[in-house]
């Protein structure tokens, strides 16, 4: 099974989520379903309500009404940390259009957050079940966690990688973890099968954010859906930077701790770290380290007997996509292991 059949396959589980998700922002305050048309219309690949609904199927579980408001909450809470971090960065452009923070401004960007965090806690109050709503809310606040986490070590080029890799799980990683914890406890999977799909959506989350700490290096404005080097130019600490910089003599780490302090980088100032980067074949060594974390993702669904195994195959191919989905010209990748 490949990626397209895995879409074809839940087209019309999510096509019920995508109606959901415009159903479920209405308000009689018109700049909340002005903005909320204009994020849900800005091209989400949904990853997260997908594997929510493909983990409820391989646990036996069906996409009645109440998986459909799971998987709606999760998205909501996924598109207000967007709007949220989008301020925090000052983020211009994502997914090929202005942000809400440029086109409506910062407080705006804040409050329809806001308003969709509510939204999805609506949401959930209409099948009230104490062990998945505990869920959601750890997730919730580690996802709020990895922003904190993010902030406080800001332009500090001197972290370690299982630092990075922390902020990774916490703000990408997390939620799509929620997404197949979610999933298994809705059909009512036993703990043991709960946690290693926990685990799975840990081990993809993480690769998926890797690959797009990758890509922002190397990856085209058509496949960023923005100007390449944004992190580089916003001051953030990925791993293809920090294993720049652990590589480096101690002139090259210099120039590269003035370059995180300057937030008015120049196009030539990228082009100086990306030929550093291929030097040491950072985005390489990104892209490894992704590889493995999916091979972990893929390794905890084994050995587990799942209810519905047929469905297998639609998670281990989603897995497969996110990590084929960028493969730079004449890189080879290498494992983080070596």
């Amino acid at each position: 099974m490949d990626f397209k059949e895995v879409s074809e396959l839940f087209k019309d589980d999510l096509g019920r989520v995508e109606k959901s998700l415009r159903d479920n922002y209405f308000s009689d305050i018109p700049l909340v379903p002005g903005i909320g048309d204009y994020i849900m219309n800005g091209g989400g690949k949904r990853v997260r309500p997908l594997l929510l609904l493909i983990c409820n199927r391989l646990c036996g579980g069906q996409a009645d009404a109440k998986i459909i408001r799971h998987a709606t909450a999760i998205e909501y809470v996924h598109a207000a940390s967007l709007l949220h971090d989008d301020v925090v960065d000052e983020t211009t452009v994502r997914r090929g259009n202005p942000t809400v923070n440029t086109k409506w401004g910062s407080d705006a960007s804040i409050l329809v957050g806001d308003f969709l965090i509510a939204r999805a806690l609506l949401l959930l109050s209409n099948d009230v079940d104490a062990e998945v709503f505990r869920s959601f809310a750890e997730g919730a606040k580690t996802l709020v966690e990895g922003g904190l986490l993010e902030f406080t070590h800001a332009r500090d080029v001197r972290v370690s990688e299982s630092h990075c890799l922390d902020v990774a799980f916490r703000k990408t990683a997390s939620v799509m973890a929620l997404a197949c914890q979610l999933g298994a406890q809705l059909a009512g999977a036993n703990a043991k099968t709960v946690q290693s799909l926990f685990d799975f959506g840990r081990n993809f989350g993480i690769a998926f954010q890797l690959v797009d700490d990758a890509m922002d290096y190397e990856g085209s404005k058509e496949q960023l859906g923005k100007a390449p080097g944004t992190d580089f130019k916003e001051g953030h600490i990925t791993l293809p930077l920090l294993h720049l910089y652990q590589n480096a003599d101690n002139g090259l780490k210099r120039q590269i701790e003035g370059f995180i302090q300057n937030d008015r980088l120049t196009q030539k100032d990228l082009d100086f770290i990306l030929d550093r980067m291929r030097e040491v074949k950072a985005v390489e060594y990104t892209l490894g380290v992704a590889r493995d974390h999916m091979s972990r993702a893929k390794s905890l669904l084994q050995g587990i007997e799942f209810s519905h195994p047929e469905f297998k195959p639609a998670l281990q191919a989603t897995a497969n996509h996110i990590v084929d989905r960028f493969q730079p010209a004449g890189i080879s990748l290498i494992s983080s292991r070596t």
